[in-house]
């Protein structure tokens, strides 16, 4: 995982501006390590920094981040959206209607996509972090045969 020192370094090598507000929204994402949502992200900066950025401002944040792609927006579910930094490898996530269990796959499931999104359509995908909805080998089981 990268540190909010190296975030910052990058992104000003970009000429990007870094307010306080866009610092500790980097701080925040770094320090959890995992998928936060923006009602986490307030919650988190409240008891660490004492900061109260609006719900609306830390929205407004990891727009930015996800345009430079630093940070990558998933809809997990009953979880809702969530937050994470971009990583390497990248990771995505197989969740299960029926249980809820979320397993976390490689991002090598999308190479072939990828090149043919690219070869037939010219599409160069962006696919920082996928969530898939279906059902997991347990629960699929219970369905005895049953197909799509």
């Amino acid at each position: 995982m990268r540190t909010p020192d190296e975030i910052v370094n990058r992104l000003e090598d970009q000429g990007e501006r870094l307010t306080i507000q866009r610092r500790v929204v980097i701080e925040a994402l770094t320090a959890c390590g995992d998928h936060m949502t923006i009602q986490d992200i307030h919650a988190y900066l409240n008891q660490t920094q004492g900061m109260a950025l609006s719900e609306t401002t830390i929205y407004r944040i990891l727009e930015w981040l996800k345009r430079l792609r630093i940070v990558a927006q998933t809809d997990m579910g009953a979880a809702g959206i969530v937050y994470a930094l971009i990583d390497n490898p990248l990771h995505h996530h197989l969740i299960c209607l029926r249980c809820g269990r979320v397993i976390d796959i490689d991002d090598a499931y999308f190479a072939s996509m990828r090149r043919q999104l690219k070869a037939d359509l010219g599409f160069i995908t962006r696919i920082d972090h996928m969530a898939i909805y279906g059902e997991c080998e347990q629960c699929a089981g219970h369905h005895d045969g049953e197909t799509d």
